[in-house]
């Protein structure tokens, strides 16, 4: 079972709760995420390297990136909160941190913050007062900000890996248009094999998943603000309202009409086949 739950008291933030999950994630982020396991066995792929997640076990998402799942050796019970760039920046400008906020995929993440990312789950949930669910989000990503985010190391930039950016940020200006395979190996300057397996290399995703990803990302906030789910689906350049709920469940875990739900705060699921 999969649901989210959203407030008025926390904008910019959403959590997702899965319990008794044995689903195969393959997810494209364009937010923060912090992932608590309470019980999980499993394997991703996430920056290019393999990571375990066990019991107790936090991983952290950055906006602009993938993960997949490998390998699922018992159902998982966990959650994802989910803080928009904007958001986040805003508490790294409060805490007088400068540049944008990155963390290790995998931090030495203590006993002490689980338990604040909990009590943070429990106040969204239960719907606590406005006060109490914005202490405890700004006690949890304090700490998260204060002993887990790392400096960006300046780096040169990678010659062969621009003609992929170049491919890349022509998707996400089109990213509900058509576009060939061959408009992007064009513009990578590369064969199309060579260009598919560069591609999925770099960003975790083939070409033509990685723009039904941003799609789906892209949608969220048209259905949180209300708009009908086939003026959604024409927006983000879905052939159909049939195809746009056949991926975003896909990716989800739940129906578009399940998570766009109503305003204010409300839990939603659907069991994951």
């Amino acid at each position: 079972m999969v649901s989210f739950t959203r407030t008025r008291s926390l904008p910019g933030v959403e959590l997702m709760t899965a319990r008794g999950s044995s689903h195969h994630w393959r997810v494209f982020h364009e937010r923060y995420a912090i992932c608590t396991s309470d019980a999980a066995a499993a394997e991703i792929r996430y920056r290019k390297n393999s990571h375990t997640i066990g019991d107790r076990s936090t991983l952290l998402f950055e906006p602009g990136e993938t993960h997949e799942t490998h390998r699922v050796a018992k159902p998982q019970d966990f959650n994802v909160l989910f803080l928009t760039p904007d958001a986040m920046q805003k508490f790294n400008d409060e805490m007088d941190i400068p540049g944008q906020p990155h963390f290790k995929p995998v931090p030495d993440i203590n006993e002490q913050f689980f338990t604040s990312c909990k009590r943070l789950h429990d106040a969204i949930n239960d719907d606590a007062a406005a006060i109490e669910q914005q202490s405890r989000l700004t006690e949890c990503v304090g700490m998260l900000l204060s002993c887990h985010a790392e400096k960006r190391v300046p780096t040169l930039p990678d010659p062969g890996k621009q003609p992929l950016l170049r491919a890349r940020d022509f998707l996400h200006d089109r990213f509900a248009q058509s576009v060939s395979l061959d408009e992007l190996a064009k513009l990578a300057g590369l064969s199309r094999f060579h260009f598919l397996k560069a591609f999925t290399a770099q960003f975790g995703l083939p070409p033509h998943t990685y723009q039904i990803n941003l799609r789906i990302e892209r949608s969220l906030p048209l259905l949180r603000q209300g708009m009908s789910l086939s003026h959604v689906a024409e927006t983000m350049g879905f052939n159909d309202q049939s195809h746009f709920f056949r991926h975003f469940k896909r990716t989800m875990g739940v129906t578009p009409g399940q998570y766009k739900g109503r305003t204010g705060r409300y839990p939603l699921g659907v069991k994951l086949i």
